[in-house]
C-alpha cells in the first residue's frame, strides 16, 4: 500500500517526465506534491533536500531518482 504523498509525488513526476529526464537524469529530485513543484535536486537526497526546504520550509516532500530505477521516498 502507498502513502498519499508517494502517489501524488508518482503522478507528478509522470506529467513531468519528458521534461526532468532529459534535464536531470540520474539525479534526486524533490517534488512538493502541493505546489506540484520541482523543489530541489541534487546528487544525493540532502543535496535535493536541502534544496527543497530553502524554498517550501515546513512541507512534505517526495523524492525520487530521476529515470527508469525510481528509488522512490518521501521525508515529512
Amino acid at each position: 500500500m502507498r502513502s498519499r504523498l508517494a502517489e501524488l509525488g508518482e503522478k507528478i513526476y509522470e506529467e513531468n517526465r519528458v521534461e526532468w529526464e532529459k534535464a536531470y537524469l540520474g539525479k534526486i529530485i524533490a517534488i512538493e506534491v502541493e505546489s506540484r513543484s520541482l523543489a530541489g535536486v541534487g546528487d544525493s537526497l540532502d543535496e535535493a533536500y536541502e534544496e527543497a526546504v530553502k524554498k517550501y520550509p515546513g512541507k512534505p516532500f517526495y523524492f525520487r531518482k530521476v529515470g527508469p530505477c525510481a528509488a522512490p521516498g518521501y521525508l515529512f
